[in-house]
């Protein structure tokens, strides 16, 4: 259940405009806007808010109470979204290209659980740049549609061999992804060159490698580096129940 509507309340309670209230917040009318109609929205930006406000900013947050997920199985996620980028874009986010041949580009950095606002493609594009940025490498000049997440867990960490511990994705590391269009979804994906994936499914967002698709049935097996299958099993995740597959493309492992 979305709660921000507690913050309009609140706000028209003491008298304040959306304008007024970004003033004092530093931000623009559009961000409270954006919020006021429940779009993702930061703890610590609810803090902030709250203390203005003059009530709990908890009041502020966004709870998922799904209730039973009767036979429906839950995927939990093991990622958070964290950014958007698409080319071209404002003269002032140059791609920069680097000596050894690769390229820096900059990714706003998108606050808390992104992946709700990835099907309207975030077109409030001054809430977006407002946005920190992350910086990715490339190892190619990029072109298409790119976002980034946050690896939450272990589930990608495996510290057996020198050689798992450098494919480990760790706990908190950001990695970028250059998105793969559904029309190619029924053809088998490139799995020799690309292990890893961020996979936007309609329960979370995971960092996974994909060790199977078929193409026929329409799913994917998804895996994790972790030596704990208890924990981390291999799973089977139907594509219409996906949102959008990226290959991570930084870093590459």
């Amino acid at each position: 259940m979305k709660k921000n509507d507690a913050l309009k309340k609140a706000r028209l309670n003491i008298g304040l405009s959306q304008e007024e209230l970004a003033e004092k917040l530093g931000v623009k009318q559009s961000y409270i806007a954006a919020i006021e109609s429940n779009k993702n929205f930061s703890a610590k930006k609810a803090m902030e808010i709250a203390e203005i406000l003059g009530i709990d900013w908890r009041d502020l947050t966004v709870e998922d109470e799904s209730g039973d997920a009767g036979d429906k199985k839950v995927i939990k996620p093991n990622a958070v979204l964290v950014g958007d980028f698409d080319y071209p874009r404002h003269p002032d986010e140059r791609v920069v290209p680097l000596m050894n041949g690769k390229y820096s580009v900059l990714v706003p950095i998108i606050p808390e659980r992104g992946y709700m606002g990835i099907e309207s493609g975030w077109s409030d594009r001054e809430y977006v740049d407002e946005l920190p940025k992350h910086q990715a490498i490339l190892t190619h000049e990029p072109a298409g549609e790119y976002w980034a997440c946050e690896a939450v867990g272990p589930s990608m960490e495996n510290w057996t061999s020198e050689e798992m511990a450098k494919a480990s994705i760790r706990d908190g590391e950001i990695v970028t992804g250059r998105n793969i269009d559904k029309r190619y979804w029924k053809s088998r994906f490139h799995l020799h060159k690309y292990k890893n994936f961020i996979i936007v499914h309609e329960d979370g967002i995971l960092v996974k490698r994909i060790i199977a698709h078929d193409v026929e049935n329409g799913n994917i097996t998804i895996h994790s580096l972790n030596p704990n299958k208890q924990l981390y099993p291999d799973r089977v995740i139907e594509l219409r129940e996906v949102k959008k597959i990226l290959n991570i493309v930084d870093p590459l492992r």
